[in-house]
């Protein structure tokens, strides 16, 4: 099974396996860490699953390549962390759903984690929004305002008055 390259970058299957490790066991029950070729699922199938996350998280927070802010790189790894959870819920819901109405199943525990974070998702697509926009987080070292929390937008160009000579 070959999954098509996406547009935009997509966690491995090792950071699903961090997430789900009692999923990433081998043929002697041995957990691998990571999913592979000889695990259920294999590590193709969740590489499937790990595209349809990321089009779902990359649809509320566009595309990364866009971000233009110091934080870019800390915004990237909350990108990752959100489809590796919402990929670990897939799993468990495709592959394993009887064992979640008898509770044997992780999902319940990830859907927690995914309710009660979803003010923490809600400020992922905050932030990369504002990061796109060349926002940054004031240090507030010349001026004394320490903590406060707006911020001059970085000039990418193209912002009207800006670096103007009048």
């Amino acid at each position: 099974m070959t999954v098509e390259p996406t547009p935009w970058p997509l966690p491995d299957v090792a950071a699903v396996g961090a997430i789900l490790r009692a999923r990433t066991q081998d043929d002697n029950d041995q957990e691998l860490g990571t999913f592979t070729d000889v695990t259920r699922p294999t590590a193709a199938e969740v590489e499937v699953l790990l595209k349809q996350a990321g089009t779902v998280v990359y649809g509320a927070v566009g595309d990364p390549a866009e971000l233009v802010c110091a934080q870019a790189d800390m915004i990237k790894d909350g990108i990752s962390y959100w489809i590796s959870l919402l990929t670990a819920m897939l799993v468990e819901l495709s592959y394993f759903p009887e064992q979640i109405d008898e509770d044997r199943s992780a999902y319940e525990h990830y859907k927690e984690l995914w309710d009660n974070e979803i003010s923490g998702f809600s400020g992922l697509v905050d932030a990369a929004a504002e990061c796109r926009a060349g926002e940054v987080i004031p240090d507030g070292s010349a001026d004394g305002y320490r903590g406060c929390s707006w911020a001059f937008p970085v000039d990418v160009g193209g912002m009207v008055g800006w670096s103007t000579k009048w």
